[in-house]
């Protein structure tokens, strides 16, 4: 049994420590949220995180088993007609640190669904919460938020479940877009990923589009950008990840 009593141990063995994270299609978004917490407790000043998954045949089989996959190769988030997802390779690394820099993590949360092993809660209720608490971390209303990067992975149930968990939190309407459309799901890598794309996207005020989108489908009744990139209008986002079993994250992000 390790014992630590001091702050100063907690310190030392904090800048030490190495984590690995295998909680599925959340795992860098968690890895995010928990150097995030580390920081802002001071317990450590800097944390790398990197994540990486590049598709291989078991993984193919295992999706393509459990009709998971887009029958006609095109991802279509949040459109009706959608037929599944399509993975993709993902490789991407931060450097989170007290201070400024390019972006701010402003608030991060987590919820569980509580509901099915596989399905995602029909209401969205799990993800609603992360939301939520990503939101009371920082201090933030709702209204600051200028952007959604969607955990969207163009499955049906999955889909209309982020949506009504968007518009439990959302009075208005705000932009949102899923990247998985041109990447793919990078699986235990998407949220590092898409937090990447989310922060540039802000940093670049040029927010990406729903690629393969094609009809609006009432159950997934958003504000979507699709055909042309949309202006930022904020310089606060937030990505959204969602995993088998439940798991549900949220982070706010602010670019500088």
């Amino acid at each position: 049994m390790l014992a630590v009593h001091s702050r100063a141990d907690v310190r030392a063995l904090a800048s030490r420590a190495g984590r690995i994270y295998t909680s599925a299609c959340v795992s860098a978004s968690t890895a995010v949220a928990d150097a995030a917490s580390l920081i802002s407790r001071g317990l450590v000043d800097r944390v790398v995180v990197a994540a990486g998954y590049l598709v291989e045949p078991d993984q193919f089989a295992l999706f393509d088993a459990g009709r998971a996959l887009a029958d006609d190769g095109v991802v279509r988030p949040f459109s009706l007609g959608r037929r599944g997802l399509l993975l993709g390779d993902g490789v991407a690394a931060v450097v989170l640190e007290a201070g400024e820099g390019i972006a701010e993590i402003a608030g991060w949360g987590r919820a569980g669904d509580a509901y099915h092993p596989c399905r995602p809660d029909p209401d969205g209720r799990g993800l609603a919460r992360a939301m939520k608490s990503a939101l009371q971390r920082a201090g933030l209303p709702p209204e600051v938020v200028g952007y959604l990067n969607a955990n969207a992975t163009g499955t049906t149930y999955s889909d209309a479940s982020e949506a009504a968990a968007i518009n439990r939190v959302f009075a208005a309407d705000v932009p949102v877009s899923s990247t998985k459309s041109v990447h793919g799901h990078a699986l235990e890598a998407s949220g590092l990923l898409e937090l990447v794309l989310t922060i540039q996207a802000l940093r670049e005020g040029k927010l990406p589009v729903t690629a393969g989108f094609t009809t609006p489908d009432p159950d997934c009744a958003l504000d979507v950008i699709t055909v042309a990139p949309r202006p930022a209008g904020s310089a606060y986002g937030m990505t959204l990840n969602a995993a088998f079993g439940g798991a549900n994250t949220a982070l706010l992000v602010r670019a500088a």
